[in-house]
């Protein structure tokens, strides 16, 4: 129950995991006492950091789980848990949530209504956007990733510029553990000599380009015969990733590592990490990377230079261009000391740009300051 001058907040999602929940579970680890806060989920919780606040796992009706029926069934428990709770803000993320969001707040079930856009929409058509511009009045601040998603949304929501800010994905300080380096690659049958380029993605989302990672392979081996290319994650394009492997005769080189929830341990064993992905909204995968002191590379698309100096810490590199991708890669593995020296000005901007403290500071900060909204009490 909330205490007097805490300001309630209900966080509604579709699922609790991937890059978006961990983010957010670890955020509200920095939530002091003047917040009163629980979540609603869609889904069963698949991220790796366990809540600290109370979770509503929505149910799920077999017989009506199909459009429009699915969302209707949904949309009433969130109302009813509303009501129950009658949250100061709604902070909703993607896009049905949010559309519940807004329907809540037109109806008067809740006061405020906060949204966060992850990523530049690629999954979003004519359909979702009609809805979201013809209700584009209704929320009261939409918190975009960066600033390539706000200038999306901007064009393709017609939200109004003052409704919208700024506020990049953040991370938590980690000392890389050097010691892990041996027993992680063991674990993974590489060896001390191999030279790892790794992959964090969802191989559910074609936007992620891991097939361009893949394709690049032989041009690195051909001039860096230990080179070893591991890819963690799953979903259903895992057997085209594999198949496409075996037919350009890389298949013992890439290490398709599967999900894992530890994933910090694993980030020992690489040496590069990389992202190839078509577009991007602020990946934490990169913060991730740059915290454990390791360069990389990635594709100059959304918000991925917002996060790497080019030249500096790592490399940028135009989308779905293999050759020039392989050429960068070929460069960092043959010159231990750029890498090193990209490596640790990585590490130093995620700290000094990218804190997850900072960044929960900014959310909590953005709360108290909405209309009607008294200061929040220092914690």
């Amino acid at each position: 129950m909330a205490q007097q001058g805490q300001i309630k907040i209900s966080y509604l999602m579709s699922d609790l995991g991937g890059g978006t929940g961990n983010h957010l579970l670890q955020m509200l680890r920095h939530a002091g006492k003047d917040l009163d806060i629980d979540l609603i989920s869609g889904a069963k919780l698949t991220a790796r950091i366990e809540p600290s606040v109370n979770v509503h796992y929505l149910k799920a009706l077999p017989w009506c789980d199909r459009y429009p029926l699915s969302q209707m069934h949904r949309f009433q428990q969130i109302m009813r848990l509303c009501a129950a709770r009658q949250p100061d803000i709604l902070h909703a993320y993607f896009f049905w949530p949010i559309i519940y969001g807004r329907l809540l707040k037109m109806c008067g079930r809740v006061k405020i209504l906060v949204e966060n856009r992850e990523d530049q929409g690629f999954n979003w058509g004519r359909h979702e956007y009609a809805w979201l511009r013809l209700t584009r009045t209704v929320p009261d601040r939409v918190i975009c990733v960066s600033e390539a998603v706000r200038q999306t949304v901007l064009k393709n929501e017609g939200t109004a510029p003052a409704k919208t800010l700024v506020i990049h994905n953040g991370i938590e300080p980690t000392a890389a553990d050097q010691s892990l380096r041996q027993q992680v690659r063991t674990e993974l049958g590489l060896k001390r000599e191999h030279q790892v380029i790794g992959m964090v993605a969802n191989f559910n989302r074609a936007v992620k380009g891991v097939e361009y990672f893949i394709e690049a392979a032989p041009l690195i081996l051909t001039q860096c015969p230990h080179a070893r290319f591991l890819l963690f994650g799953r979903g259903k394009f895992e057997p085209q990733l594999r198949e496409r492997a075996q037919e350009l005769g890389v298949g013992e080189q890439v290490v398709f590592a599967g999900f894992r929830r530890d994933i910090d341990r694993f980030y020992q064993a690489m040496d590069i990490s990389v992202l190839t992905s078509l577009s991007e909204g602020l990946s934490i995968t990169l913060l991730e990377s740059m915290n454990r002191g390791l360069p990389t590379i990635a594709t100059s698309v959304g918000g991925n230079p917002e996060v790497i100096v080019d030249g500096e810490t790592g490399f940028l590199v135009p989308p779905k261009n293999v050759l020039v991708f392989a050429e960068k890669a070929v460069t960092l593995l043959n010159d231990n000391d750029l890498a090193k020296r990209m490596g640790e000005a990585g590490r130093k901007r995620a700290a000094e740009h990218f804190s997850l403290e900072n960044t929960a500071a900014k959310y909590f900060a953005l709360y108290s300051s909405l209309p009607g909204k008294a200061p929040a009490v220092p914690s």
